[in-house]
């Protein structure tokens, strides 16, 4: 089997970046791959193919992307063409990690944070990606949605029944054994007590994804308790909020991390309580390093929970009452106490297993495709 994966960026960091990244690694251990990306850096097996593009913002540089992709790839000379988002019109399967229909209804809530020249730039840069996802959606043959969430949004919005969910996989390098030794020196490196109890919250866009919930909640949480913030954003504007809250010195701003993993070894809970987050990769990861989850019901990595067990599901991510009971729950009970469970159940998304589905649905298109 032949497959061509289009991929604008792709690296081991990000979101959908680290998504084709995997996806690549994975699949070309099956089968034969050719990446077509714009930006690549890692090891691969693949064969990767730098197609150009023109400007730097993403409303210029995607779409001339696209248009110099239509010249490079040779339809013909692929048994799959598996595209990451709306970047060739005529895919055979396209993965959607977002509806960009749904950034535009509540474009108010995800935008909240940007400058007045960012915000417009946005509404026009999602405007365009909403035409090509219509388009790239109806030629295709089948839609993999990262979560049933978000398979629900694209069939509303966009009336596309062909949606199949399929979650992400992730890497073995996810599912470390945690050194107590080793746990404690990054500790005293950083400051932090051994005995200290530390929430970890990932992820950059910070009013969408609830960081003031966050440092809110942090005031309502008596003893030894610190918060880890990975990403960029307006570490100004929420240091001030946290100054106000009286709990600006229990809070490390970390700023942006390739690398991740020594976040979650230090960490005892990942909190994202996200107005919206078509799946969230930081609540499967911590999930796999044995770590237990609070999240809203707006995540759609929050399917994946169960409830108790693995963590806890807030029904309204703004709801702080609600989302400092669970973290409350979660100490006392002992957060070490749930870490079993949750690298169980992060067990059943390993790359190898999703690369199994994903192989299903390519002969299935094949079979309809010669049929």
């Amino acid at each position: 089997m032949r497959i061509a994966v289009v991929s604008f960026r792709t690296f081991e960091y990000g979101g959908v970046e680290r998504y084709a990244y995997e996806l690549i690694n994975y699949l070309s251990k099956k089968v034969e791959v050719h990446l077509f990306t714009h930006t690549f850096s890692g090891d691969t097996n693949a064969t990767v193919h730098i197609i150009p593009s023109i400007g730097k913002k993403d409303l210029f540089s995607v779409n001339s992307f696209m248009l110099f992709l239509k010249k490079k790839i040779d339809r013909n000379s692929f048994d799959i063409i598996h595209s990451m988002g709306p970047l060739y019109l005529y895919p055979d399967i396209v993965t959607t990690h977002i509806c960009q229909k749904r950034l535009l209804l509540e474009k108010e809530n995800f935008f909240e944070d940007f400058s007045f020249l960012r915000k417009y730039y946005w509404k026009v840069r999602t405007h365009a990606a909403v035409n090509f996802q219509k388009r790239s959606f109806t030629n295709a043959n089948k839609v993999i949605a990262v979560s049933s969430m978000l398979a629900k949004e694209i069939k509303k919005e966009y009336g596309i029944k062909n949606v199949l969910v399929a979650h992400p996989g992730i890497d073995n390098k996810f599912f470390q054994h945690v050194d107590v030794s080793e746990r404690k020196k990054k500790r005293e490196s950083m400051a932090i007590d051994d005995d200290a109890v530390v929430i970890l919250f990932v992820g950059g866009q910070w009013e969408r994804k609830g960081l003031k919930h966050v440092i809110n909640s942090l005031s309502g949480l008596t003893g030894n308790v610190m918060l880890l913030v990975v990403g960029r954003g307006d570490k100004k504007r929420y240091l001030n909020l946290a100054k106000r809250c009286g709990v600006d010195n229990r809070i490390i701003f970390l700023g942006f991390k390739k690398n991740v993993i020594d976040c979650y070894r230090i960490s005892d809970i990942l909190v994202l309580p996200s107005s919206y987050e078509s799946f969230g990769y930081p609540v499967l990861e911590a999930m796999a390093m044995g770590l237990p989850v609070v999240v809203s019901d707006q995540v759609g990595a929050s399917e994946l929970i169960e409830e108790g067990k693995t963590g806890y599901i807030v029904r309204k991510g703004d709801d702080e009452k609600a989302f400092l009971s669970k973290i409350k729950k979660l100490i006392d009970i002992g957060p070490g106490s749930f870490s079993r469970r949750t690298r169980e159940k992060a067990e059943e998304f390993r790359w190898e297993r999703k690369i199994e589905e994903i192989l299903s649905v390519y002969e299935e298109i094949l079979r309809s495709k010669s049929s």
